[in-house]
């Protein structure tokens, strides 16, 4: 399976973030950061370790938990798309999540 860009699925909570990194070569990696500025700079550091580029960033849209992070985000160049919690729980996988949009 290839991917258009690198895309960064992202579940977001009040304390920290999941994180699935999917390449266009389809391979996944999973990693939990806290939801802070500091866990910001570390996925940004996560995510260079990773050599990819193009990328695009999905959010679930749980309140304002992820707007700093959505801003973050968008400075750093991604271009950043939030899913309503409602149908990102409608789907089974990330992936599957992340094709739908």
């Amino acid at each position: 399976m290839d991917l258009p860009a690198t895309v960064l699925g992202i579940d977001i909570a009040k304390l920290k973030f999941d994180v699935c990194l999917i390449k266009p070569n389809g391979k996944a990696k999973h990693k939990v950061f806290p939801n802070t500025r500091d866990g910001f700079e570390q996925l940004a550091r996560w995510f260079a370790s990773h050599q990819v580029a193009n990328s695009r960033a999905c959010l679930e849209a749980t309140g304002t938990y992820g707007e700093a992070l959505a801003l973050f985000l968008f400075e750093a160049g991604f271009v950043v798309m939030r899913r309503s919690s409602f149908s990102a729980h409608k789907t089974l996988s990330a992936p599957y999540f992340i094709f739908q949009l």
